[in-house]
């Protein structure tokens, strides 16, 4: 009895190689969908910060120019 050995191929628990392929897809596809995502969400961004800007990156000069002339 002392010699009995319990090794885990023995017993009824074995893991299954499908699981394992499963597991492995679905975390692929998490992580492309956090990718994926980001990018987008990254686009929006850019595009948030585009309609808050100036058409004219020189629009802000205009005013200090005139202060300018002023004084």
């Amino acid at each position: 009895m002392a010699d009995e050995k319990n090794e885990w191929y023995l017993e009824g628990n074995k893991p299954s190689l499908r699981m394992w392929v499963f597991t492995q897809m679905a975390a692929g596809a998490g992580w492309g969908a956090l990718v994926f995502f980001g990018v987008v969400l990254f686009i929006f961004a850019l595009i948030a910060v585009s309609t808050i800007l100036p058409e004219d990156p020189f629009a802000s000069l205009e005013p200090t120019t005139a202060l300018m002339a002023v004084v």
